[in-house]
């Protein structure tokens, strides 16, 4: 290993001599204990930001240390080295005579104070049990459970702070050091930020807590396909129904223009009668009878209304429709596959830190076509599939709604109307009758509302009729309807 020359450039005498005598007088005193006889091949495991004094088998002419970012060194008096480890790594202290020759090779175990750290986590957290692991380079694992998802975030980034704060290290340090007799020094402090190739690593955490009681998560989907008429003749916004806010809405028996005022973006109830009025608040309970009345106007047919309940980071499924057999020939074999259509939702939520959730969702509906349809020799017909989906992760807070609209269909029928009798007259008979054409377009929108739920006892969960009995001669009469409440 080749040094620069001014890695053992020696200090004059009366310095070498003023720092004996202080590094002397700080030797005495220290307790017997801080002093560490070490042989010529040792270990030493130091916490960061600590310091040891080691006590050579014989003086050295020269030290230096392998890494001087890991740990610096200085030479108080002879056969003795203090040595002070920087940040967290493994680097090797050698010690030479006057030919060059090793009498000491020290290998220098610079760690994170565990114990510490451990003692601080006990006290803020009591009723976790936390057991901590160092990890190869500069990292600790973290095992043990605790109450909550917040606990366990809490957890790790309090471990987090303390490695950031322990094991940040300098930039280029002062190189090895030589020193003979009593003085001399090496392994300077320095300033400024790592280097790439150095061997300061990032802080690095490894999460292996375990949650004791796991959350759970109730998730209420509607599915709902809304008529275009809706969004281009009315003008409604699904994103203004989801808000806090002053929404209105209306059905009449006249026409659209007839009750809704474009100037001031409101319905009357003059233009018909018949009509029904709404209003919203953008509460979950106006979402629902704003979807109920559209359902009973018919511009909207609410396809599915699943209620799942996952635990944080699982996955809830849901399927509401059929199986369309798929024949499949291979060689001189056939096998039937199944092919799922309808309404197919999967979930995953996962709790994140103050109540909120992050959610993954990625919703199906298909039906059957015979556009598209394949014809195989017998007469049989595969039918095709018409799909729309999504996928998307949305991140909200416990007990807020979003919607996810866009998703089109568009269908075109053909009816013919004829006077009876006279329509099957040959030539003549199209004269009495009346061919129409309509389409109709369809839009797809998907509300969710996620809720963080907890376990109950049985007895919070009443179903209708729960503690009602009938009143008979025995029991004493009251209530009302001949039921006792």
């Amino acid at each position: 290993m080749k040094m620069k020359p001014t890695d053992f450039c020696r200090r004059p005498a009366g310095k070498r001599l003023l720092t004996a005598v202080s590094w002397v007088l700080a030797t005495l005193a220290l307790p017997a204990a801080a002093v560490t006889q070490i042989d010529a091949t040792s270990e030493i495991h130091l916490n960061v930001h600590q310091g040891r004094m080691l006590q050579l088998d014989e003086v050295p002419d020269s030290v230096l240390v392998a890494d001087p970012e890991i740990a610096s060194f200085e030479l108080p008096s002879p056969g003795n080295v203090f040595v002070y480890a920087k940040t967290v790594g493994t680097t090797t202290l050698y010690a030479m005579d006057a030919d060059g020759q090793v009498i000491s090779a020290i290998r220098l175990v610079a760690e994170h104070d565990l114990a510490a750290l451990k003692e601080r986590l006990r006290r803020e957290f009591p009723d976790a049990q936390i057991q901590l692991e160092a990890s190869v380079p500069s990292g600790v694992i973290v095992r043990g459970s605790v109450e909550t998802p917040q606990d366990a975030k809490k957890v790790i980034d309090s471990v987090q702070a303390w490695i950031g704060s322990s094991g940040g290290a300098g930039g280029s340090g002062g190189g090895g050091g030589q020193g003979g007799g009593a003085g001399g020094s090496g392994g300077g402090g320095g300033s400024g930020n790592a280097q790439p190739g150095s061997s300061t690593t990032s802080p690095n955490v490894v999460n292996q807590l375990k949650v004791r009681t796991p959350s759970q998560i109730n998730i209420r989907v509607r599915v709902v396909e809304v008529s275009r008429k809706l969004t281009h003749e009315l003008g409604f916004n699904w994103d203004a129904s989801l808000n806090r806010g002053g929404n209105s809405f209306g059905f009449g028996s006249g026409a659209l223009t007839d009750f809704f005022s474009a100037t001031s973006n409101t319905f009357t109830r003059e233009g018909g009668s018949g009509m029904l009025g709404y209003s919203s608040t953008g509460s979950d309970g106006s979402l629902s009878t704003l979807l109920s009345a559209m359902n009973s106007q018919g511009l909207a047919s609410v396809l599915a209304e699943p209620n799942l309940t996952a635990m944080s980071g699982e996955t809830a499924a849901f399927a509401a429709g059929g199986e369309v057999p798929i024949v499949l020939v291979t060689g001189n074999s056939i096998s039937i596959d199944y092919k799922s259509y309808g309404v197919i939702l999967r979930m995953t939520p996962t709790l994140l830190s103050g109540n909120r959730i992050s959610l993954h969702i990625a919703p199906e509906v298909s039906e059957l076509t015979s556009v598209g349809s394949v014809q195989l020799e017998g007469g049989s017909t595969i039918p095709a599939l018409t799909v729309r989906r999504a996928d998307t992760t949305v991140e909200l807070a416990s007990g807020q709604s979003f919607a996810l609209a866009g998703m089109l269909r568009s269908s075109n029928s053909q009816t013919v109307d004829g006077v009876p009798g006279l329509s099957s007259i040959p030539v003549v008979g199209r004269m009495f009758e009346k061919e129409s054409t309509s389409s109709e377009e369809t839009e797809l929108v998907i509300i969710a509302t996620a809720y963080v739920v907890a376990p109950v006892s049985a007895g919070q969960l009443q179903t209708p009729g729960s503690g009602v009995k009938m009143i008979d001669a025995v029991t004493p009469e009251f209530g009302a309807a001949g039921y006792l409440y």
